[in-house]
This record gives structure tokens, sequence and C-alpha cells, in this order.
């Protein structure tokens, strides 16, 4: 399982996050994930920009981080590009895929927390639950039974970030809130298993974790959030 570290100001930009995770496998997700830290960083930085104005740049105090942004712009410039693309693809095709997965796991989620730990294929299961609201209401991508199951079986392992941001969107919560009720959607899917088996609903080892940590530091608000790297 790969853990993915978000500080306050990741935080700010989960929806980027959850598109990074909408790219085809996890090898592609967890470089979806880095490009998305790169953007972060970038838009940090014309908030400086913008805030401060031009002599943020020049003070003494402010010298090693405008050497690292310099140092680091190359790269971050090939990130974002490579981030418009996965954007592109989100829009174009993955976001549809995406829902379907996240509407499924919360049917699972639900089942499990009122004790019923309903099947997924089986003939009146979960996957055949979200056909039957797809054909009701006319959703494209969830009309067909095979094309649900194929759209939950590529992105199962990542759909508690999207589950917990819906579920906490009219909520007044922080963004590490939605991290922990994330956090806590991954345990309860990878550790139950639909009754009368014993495979889990999603295998850990399928999973992305997503672990709130502090990114504050220094005795300067300006440089908080910006760490002169561009960790995982």
């Amino acid at each position: 399982m790969f853990k993915v570290s978000i500080n306050e100001v990741d935080g700010l930009y989960l929806e980027l996050f959850r598109i990074a995770l909408s790219a085809e496998d996890n090898e592609a997700r967890v470089e979806a994930l880095r490009y998305v830290k790169h953007v972060v960083v970038a838009e940090r930085l014309k908030v400086l920009a913008e805030s401060e104005g031009p002599g943020w740049a020049s003070e003494p105090d402010n010298q090693s981080l405008v050497t690292w942004s310099a140092q680091t712009a190359a790269e971050r410039d090939d990130a974002i590009y490579e981030f418009s693309r996965v954007s592109r693809t989100y829009e174009d095709r993955n976001e549809r895929r995406l829902n379907i997965a996240e509407h499924a796991g919360k049917l699972v989620y639900l089942s499990i927390l009122e004790g019923k730990r309903q099947g997924v294929q089986t003939p009146t299961g979960i996957l055949h639950q979200v056909t039957l609201a797809g054909k009701q209401h006319g959703i494209r991508g969830a009309k067909d039974k095979d094309t649900v199951r194929r759209s939950w079986g590529a992105y199962r392992g990542i759909v508690h970030l999207g589950m917990a941001m819906d579920f906490c969107a009219d909520q007044p919560v922080q963004p590490e809130e939605v991290l922990f009720f994330a956090e806590r959607i991954r345990r309860v899917l990878s550790g139950s298993c639909p009754k009368g088996t014993s495979e889990p609903y999603v295998p850990p080892e399928a999973q992305i974790s997503f672990a709130y940590e502090s990114g504050i530091w220094g005795p300067r608000f300006r440089n908080r959030g910006l760490p002169y790297s561009v960790g995982d």
C-alpha cells in the first residue's frame, strides 16, 4: 500500500488529488500525485508573489526559498504540463468511471455499517444496485453491469478519498477532517468481507492511503507549507 502525506497547504487542493487518482493504475496514480504536489507549490508561490509583492524575493530571509524555487522551476513546469494531461483524460473519460466506482464504494460502506455486508457481484449485490440506478437515472457508463464491474475493479483501492469528500461536502469541516474520514473508510473497506467470504471488499495492497502530516515550519508565515522538496 502506498501512503501519501498531505499537509495544510495540500489540503486546500484535495480535488486535484482526487483527479490524480483517476489515472489508469496505481503506478500512474502515484506519478500523478507527485504532479499535484508540484502544482500546489506553484500555486503557493503565486500566492506569495501576489500577497507580498515583488519585494519578498529580495529579502535576505527568503533567499534560500528563492534559490530553491529557481532550481526546481523546470521540474515544476514539466509536472504542471503532465498534470494537465491527466486532467484532460479525467474530463474526457475517467471522471465518469471514478464517479461510478465511488458510488459503488458508498453502497459497500453503508452495507458494512448496516451489518448487511452484501456481495459485490452477486445477482442482487452492489454492482447490480449501481446498474439499476444507472438505468433509472440514465447515467452513462452505469447502465451496463460489466462496465460498472470494470470501473469498480479499476478504482476500488482509491475510492475512499472521493467518498469522504462527498460525505463531507455540505459540512463545515477542515481538510484534515476529510482525510481522517477517508482513512476510516479505507480501513473499513479493507477490513470487512462480504458475508460468507474471507476476502475483503478491497485488498489493502490495492489501496492508496492519505495521511495528514503537518507541513508548517519555520518562523515566518510566508514560508509555511513550502518545504524544499516535493515528497510523497
